[in-house]
């Protein structure tokens, strides 16, 4: 069970990191239709994301705090990322939210991965 829960854990944040930067593009090239689609998709791989983590802490790591500081940052990283389409999508600045996202899920992946310990 744990093997196909991680493989649509995993799948779903690199797609959303790739419809991310796509929506982020898109946004900034003032294709609001386009862009306002890719977010209401990235919105529901949010749902998968955060409901696959949530099964697997709970489920296979309940006993280790790092991976509730990984959870953690995991939706700060989908805060982030929310926070910079939506600025994007006001021609605000949003660069700093974009690349904060992107070092944060990074942080994530080591975490996950079992470099940062």
């Amino acid at each position: 069970m744990y093997k196909p829960l991680i493989e649509s854990h995993v799948g779903a944040w690199e797609v959303a990191i790739v419809l991310l930067l796509v929506g982020y593009i898109l946004y900034r090239l003032d294709k609001q239709k386009a862009a306002k689609v890719i977010q209401m998709i990235l919105r529901l791989l949010y749902v998968v994301i955060v409901g696959s983590g949530l099964w697997m802490l709970f489920q296979f790591h309940s006993s280790d705090p790092l991976y509730y500081l990984k959870g953690l940052l995991g939706i700060a990283t989908i805060a982030l990322a929310e926070i910079a389409l939506k600025r994007a999508a006001h021609r605000h600045s949003s660069l700093s939210y974009l690349v904060a996202a992107l070092v944060l899920f990074v942080v994530v992946i080591l975490i996950g991965y079992r470099v940062i310990v």
